[in-house]
């Protein structure tokens, strides 16, 4: 499936389900196109500060000595300038992606393409909209005398077929409150206060045929133990059935993408991969015991 700009521009979505390959390429477009809008937001942003400027000049000059008309319409189209600059700027800031969104995709499928197959999809979804839109609104209410809401957004959703046919899901989701409250000073001025906190979640989901793995619903203990993290995340949820392996991840909002990330960032990335490699140590595991059990019966 080709790079669907138009659903980039419009709705602030990636998506498609495509070789790993294809994948990479369109997050490198991503990249591109982000790090292009960027540059266009600060050029506009600029001129519309150096036409606020000039604005700002004209005027103070006409307070103190009378400009005649060509001052007040040079002040007027300075004024008008930098109201277009920073129009135009705004609409850039639309295309401004959150950087670590798809840097968190590149690294991972970086470090798993050689456990996908060339010409295995691998279905990606990357929602590119602010936490705080209102379709992801869960909650409005008071806590104490605060005022708050309550967002939820599965932002993430990653699909692929390793090689050995285990089926990987992968997910990330923000949860955010935001609450304010507005109060009278001493003064008689009101005054409105603001504050958030939130979490992000990271889902590992892996789905085996049961057959290969007899003996894994009996594992939860087993596979609590095997959970390795790095420092800034901690284990969440841990479900282990017959067929499939899941856990969830807890880690600050402000978890970082890039490599070489130190404390107190959590390396989102590093907690994916070493996520799944602790469910595979319990797949391991159940295999092993599968490949005793003929042993002992033939024993």
């Amino acid at each position: 499936m080709a790079f669907d700009l138009n659903l980039l521009r419009s709705e602030r979505l990636y998506r498609n389900s495509a070789p790993v390959s294809v994948v990479m390429a369109d997050l490198g477009r991503l990249r591109a196109i982000d790090a292009e809008m960027e540059e266009k937001k600060k050029s506009w942003n600029g001129r519309g500060r150096a036409f606020a400027a000039l604005a700002a000049l004209f005027f103070v000059g006409a307070l103190i000595t009378p400009v005649g008309p060509v001052g007040a319409g040079m002040s007027a189209v300075s004024f008008v300038a930098m109201v277009v600059c920073f129009i135009v700027a705004a609409r850039y800031s639309g295309l401004d992606l959150e950087n670590r969104r798809y840097e968190l995709v590149a690294r991972i499928l970086q470090r798993l393409r050689k456990d996908i197959a060339p010409d295995e999809p691998v279905a990606v979804e990357l929602d590119f909209r602010p936490t705080q839109d209102a379709r992801y609104l869960t909650k409005r209410g008071k806590v104490k005398d605060w005022n708050a809401e309550s967002f939820a957004q599965r932002w993430l959703s990653f699909q692929v077929r390793l090689r050995d046919g285990t089926h990987l899901r992968l997910g990330m989701e923000e949860r955010l409150q935001a609450r304010s409250r507005t109060r009278r000073n001493p003064r008689g001025k009101y005054k409105t206060k603001r504050k958030q906190k939130g979490v992000s979640f990271l889902h590992v989901h892996l789905r085996v045929k049961p057959e290969r793995h007899p003996q894994l619903a009996r594992l939860g203990a087993q596979a609590r133990q095997a959970v390795r993290l790095p420092q800034g995340a901690s284990l969440s949820r841990l479900d282990v059935a017959e067929d499939r392996l899941a856990l969830r991840v807890g880690m600050a909002r402000d978890w970082a993408a890039q490599e070489g990330v130190k404390p107190p960032f959590c390396d989102a990335p590093r907690a994916a991969l070493m996520s799944l490699l602790s469910l595979y140590q319990v797949l391991n595991y159940s295999t092993a015991l599968r490949k005793r059990e003929p042993a002992r019966a033939s024993s």
